[in-house]
């Protein structure tokens, strides 16, 4: 059986976990690029997030996306509105912020792309790029961002570590999505288990800088 093209962007494994740390964090508004839930964000030096390079470092994944009540409210939880996703270029009526899960420890699930060749259990425990070849869902808020399986190696500055594919014999969910075969081949479109690798908030990052 193949694996369903299902991407979902990056989801913590365990939600608890994840919400544990989440923060929210302003948006840079009307900088061109959708956020949808699942994205990965990086800081910037305006005090704000954007969407993360998809080879470069980043300090989370976004978990929900709000919108201000009003241009003189805060971003408190009471003074935001959940929104489905957040449209590149919104205009700047209102300002928009995301729950953004920051633990640099916390693990991921997401899809490999597959476009050239599908990773393979030797490839756990190396680097990987991003790739956001699959645009979000505006229906369901949904990322498209995938694990980017041509650029496997061990390279420090990659944004994500793998681990190993989402495969567990007591959990029917992550075998409803993968087909591993008995050889432990992952197959292509496999969901795998990973965290970031090079992530803004971990001991001993550079700076953003301060504005």
């Amino acid at each position: 059986m193949a694996n369903t093209d299902t991407p979902w962007g990056f989801k913590p494994l365990f939600m608890t976990e994840a919400r544990k740390t989440a923060l929210i964090l302003p948006i840079t508004n009307n900088y061109n690029v959708a956020l949808y839930v699942g994205d990965p964000v990086v800081g910037v030096t305006a005090g704000t997030i954007e969407r993360g390079a998809t080879n470069a470092v980043w300090c989370g994944i976004v978990l929900g996306l709000y919108k201000k009540l009003g241009p003189t409210s805060t971003y408190r939880p009471e003074h935001l509105e959940p929104i489905q996703y957040y449209a590149a270029s919104p205009g700047a009526t209102y300002d928009y912020a995301a729950l953004v899960a920051v633990d640099p420890n916390i693990f991921l699930v997401a899809q490999e792309d597959g476009a050239v060749a599908s990773l393979q259990i030797t490839d756990n425990f190396g680097n990987c790029d991003a790739i956001f070849t699959q645009s979000g869902n505006i229906t369901t808020g949904v990322s498209g961002a995938e694990i980017d399986s041509d650029s496997a190696d061990n390279t420090g500055t990659r944004p994500l570590k793998l681990i190993l594919p989402w495969t567990n014999y007591y959990d029917p969910i992550a075998n409803a999505y993968n087909a591993i075969s008995a050889s432990g081949a992952a197959g292509n479109k496999c969901k795998w288990i990973c965290k970031i690798n090079n992530h803004q908030f971990a001991i001993g990052q550079v700076s953003v800088g301060l504005a």
